[in-house]
């Protein structure tokens, strides 16, 4: 097998998988992130930065999701 290219045989290999979720559990996975990012002292605004950024998958999923108001009360 060629260096690189993953052996797909090998149990270590990271497999990425998407889970379905409902609303609620969106909902708590952006009060995580919101709680994650307070915790770094990082304003209200900055935060909401945070998701409506492409770049951070999991919080954009949620804003996409959710919606800019309901991420803004979150935050």
């Amino acid at each position: 097998m060629p260096y690189g290219d993953p052996d797909p045989a090998d149990p270590t290999v990271l497999v990425g998988v998407e889970l379905p979720a409902e609303a609620d559990t969106v909902r708590e996975m952006a009060y995580v992130f919101a709680e994650e990012f307070a915790r770094l002292g990082w304003s209200g605004e900055r935060i909401l930065r945070v998701f409506r950024s492409p770049f951070y998958a999991g919080a954009h999923r949620a804003f996409q999701t959710l919606g800019e108001q309901e991420v803004a009360v979150i935050v």
